[in-house]
């Protein structure tokens, strides 16, 4: 009996077996899916934050920027523009901040005024900060000051501490939206009282 009855029992479970190993085949695939996505969001987040303390570029989406030829950007970290590859000394630090800072603003300078266009990208870059996307953040810039003109923007606002600065900053270009401002650096400058001011300068999108 119990050798006639052995195929039966291995005949009648075989298909529970079969599903079992199915539902654990589909739930490995879905772990696996879902560390890829998660590892992807890492991976951007971990990308911006290169940028800003490696000196490169944001695009409109807050992406690091291509850099053709290997130019450099004037993105600024909390250590003055510390080379990520190598370590520069206060005073070389300051020294290529302030270069960077000067060439940004000889070029928004040059730039040629725009009386009609330049006061409506003003005033949608100034609806963005107190916009129900940027209000979620929990952080607002002190003395804020926007100017556009024909061809570019400049955004500065000052922050009590450097992380809310540079944590403000890929908000609010992400949320001005690619169709208002395109290529954009910025300049982190230490301030009186141990703030921080940052200076964004943009290029404005065209269409």
């Amino acid at each position: 009996m119990n050798v006639q009855s052995t195929p039966k029992r291995l005949k009648d479970y075989l298909p529970w077996v079969i599903a079992a190993v199915a539902v654990l085949a589909l739930a490995a695939t879905l772990l696996w899916k879902r560390d890829a996505g998660t590892d992807g969001t890492v991976r951007q987040l971990t990308e911006r934050l290169d940028a800003i303390e490696s000196g490169r570029a944001l695009d409109a989406q807050g992406r690091p920027a291509a850099r053709p030829g290997g130019g450099r950007g004037a993105v600024m970290a909390d250590d003055g523009g510390l080379s990520s590859i190598q370590q520069k000394s206060p005073e070389q630090a300051e020294a290529e901040r302030s270069r960077q800072l000067k060439e940004l603003e000889a070029a928004f300078s040059r730039d040629a005024a725009d009386p009609v266009g330049g006061p409506r990208t003003e005033t949608t870059l100034v609806q963005t900060i107190s916009g129900s996307t940027m209000a979620g953040t929990g952080l607002k810039p002190n003395d804020v000051d926007i100017a556009c003109k024909q061809n570019s923007c400049r955004i500065v606002g000052t922050f009590d501490r450097m992380g809310d600065a540079q944590d403000w900053s890929l908000f609010y270009i992400t949320a001005a939206g690619g169709n208002v401002l395109s290529q954009t650096q910025m300049v982190f400058v230490p301030a009186a009282g141990g703030k921080t001011e940052v200076r964004i300068y943009s290029t404005r999108a065209k269409g």
